[in-house]
This record gives C-alpha cells, structure tokens and sequence, in this order.
C-alpha cells in the first residue's frame, strides 16, 4: 500500500510504474487497486476509449464501488471482484470510482461501532481486507493507491494490509506527514485491537484479521533536481538539505514500524525525469515503455534504472520481513 497524506508528492506514478517494473520485469502478479475517488491511477492505465466507454456508458461499470455499496445497503461482501487485465503495464487493476468518496461518512460512522466490538462496525472496516482475502491466492503482491487523506477509507485500507511504503518530495511538508502517518497508524491499530477483544460476534474476526500489525516496508524520495557538476550530477543544494533528515526523520516516526531492527527503509531516490512521466501517463505506458526517439531515449534509460533498483530494493525488504 502506498500512502502518504501530503499530496502531489507522486503516489500514483510511482505505484503504476513500480507496479509494472515488477510485473515486466520480475514476472510477479500484480493486482492495483485503485482506491482514491480522484480516480488518477484509472486515468492512467485505461487507454482513453475504454476509460470513456467506462464511465460515461449507461449502464453501472463495475468499479471499487461495486464492492463497497453492497455492504453499505447491509448486503454483506461483494462476492465478486471487478477486476481487469491492463496489458501494457502487466498487471490486473481494480479501477476507481468518485462515488468512493461518498462513503467516506459511512466508513467513519462505523469506525465508532467497530471500537466498540460492534458486528457492523468491524464488518464495514474489514471490507479491504476481504477484497485481499478474495484476491490473495492468485497474486504475489497487491497494491492500493489512496488519496492524500488521513480520513476513513485510507483508514480501512492501512488496517488490511502487512506493509505500507511512503513516497515523498523533497520538502518540509513530507517530513511534517511522516510524523502524521506514524502517530495515526499506532492509533488506529490499538483501537481496532480494542474493538477485536469486545467483539460482539467472534466470528466476526477472522484469522486472516488476526495476523499481525502493518508494518513499514520503506520509502522513496522523488522529484528532486539535479545540476551538473564536471560532468557528475549533484543533487541541488536545498534539495539535499532536507534529503540528508529524511533518514533519521523516518527513523524517529516511523521505526517502531520497521519488521525488523536491521532494517534499510529507503528504497531509492526517483529524480525528476523532464517530460517522461506526463509523456507516458498521457500515452498510457509506464515509464519504462515509452517508445518514443530524442529526449526520451535518454531519460528512458533512466527510468529503467530507477525502477529496477527500487524493485530490486522492494523486493529484498520483502524478504527480509519474512525470513
């Protein structure tokens, strides 16, 4: 899960294309889930017929919110997941939907319920995690890309899964957010585990909700500049100021999060890549695909650097946490 309640810091680009690094590159399954009402991750792998075609069609498209409405009408779980194959990037996607925003209320309302052992309340926050439950078995990883909220549904989210990664920019604010992230998840946890132990209903707290606290698999710094220095690029002054705190920053907020004690969080830096990302969130191709001659062939090349060293990051902090 990719969080971090700044926005603009590039949550969306880095999911996609992380996402699609692994599954081109390391040939993992790879299930997204697109779970911010603003819809970005959508808009970026639909191609521009089909995401029309979804959204403007008469009839309801099958979206994120095909899985909450049902429970939010006392229906129970959604017995199927709507779920699609993008090819050029590799991996299968749960698309988004603005309508998520609209039960914001509801999972805020039911959070109370659930802190009180209540059989609605925990039935309403454990949604993502039987969207998990129901895909787990034919994916390695699955990812959700969430809007920059501390609200209700990023609450769900960060409750059903095992690890969280932090993308940031190089500024003030993001360090302000870490500090946010890691007094919110410690909270939220030992209210659900609260409302676990007075449960209402036993039953209600499956197994695969009791297997552990979510923990922090790492972080990546993005969009900052470079200058030229005989030859060598050099990380522009200011941008290294704040860069060189992230460290002991991470460590201070979020450590207690770590899987282990031993543990490198930060997974690579991704710098700014000129026109490459706009270029293939336009075309509707990961980085790492745009075909495109010039300028492009050039930050390409790097963008295939960058992803294969934070995948290859990503995955051995993967590994460590379950060794």
């Amino acid at each position: 899960m990719f969080f971090n309640n700044k926005g603009g810091v590039g949550k969306t680009t880095l999911v996609a294309n992380l996402a699609a690094q692994l599954a081109l590159g390391h040939g993992c399954k790879i299930l997204v889930v697109d779970a911010d009402p603003q819809c970005n991750l959508t808009q970026y792998v639909l191609e521009e017929d089909e995401f029309t075609d979804t959204y403007l069609s008469e009839g309801r498209a099958e979206t994120i919110y095909s899985i909450i409405h049902p429970i939010s009408m006392g229906k129970g779980y959604s017995q199927k997941l709507p779920i699609r194959k993008i090819n050029k990037f590799g991996f299968d996607v749960i698309i988004g939907d603005p309508r998520l925003a609209l039960k914001e209320d509801l999972l805020a309302q039911d959070w109370r319920d659930a802190k009180a052992g209540g059989t609605r309340g925990l039935r309403t926050t454990f949604i993502f995690a039987d969207v998990i439950e129901k895909a787990k078995s034919n994916y390695d990883f699955i990812f959700f890309d969430m809007g920059p909220s501390l609200g209700a549904i990023n609450r769900a989210i960060l409750l059903a899964v095992n690890y969280f990664l932090v993308p940031m920019s190089i500024d003030i604010f993001s360090i302000w957010a870490v500090k946010n992230i890691g007094e919110a998840v410690k909270i939220w946890q030992q209210e659900l585990i609260n409302g676990m132990q007075f449960a209402e209903d036993p039953a209600e707290v499956r197994e695969n909700f009791r297997s552990g606290a979510i923990k922090f698999l790492g972080y990546v710094a993005q969009q900052h500049k470079e200058k030229s220095e005989l030859g060598n690029p050099r990380v522009v002054e200011a941008y290294a100021a704040i860069r060189n705190k992230l460290p002991k920053e991470v460590s201070a907020h979020l450590g207690g999060l770590y899987p282990k004690k031993d543990f490198n969080p930060n997974l690579g830096d991704i710098k700014h890549l000129a026109s490459l990302a706009p270029k293939s969130q336009s075309l509707h191709t990961p980085m790492i695909s745009v075909s495109l001659k010039g300028s492009y062939t050039i930050s390409r090349k790097q963008a295939r650097e960058i992803f294969a060293q934070i995948s290859t990051r990503f995955l051995e902090n993967i590994e460590k946490t379950i060794r």
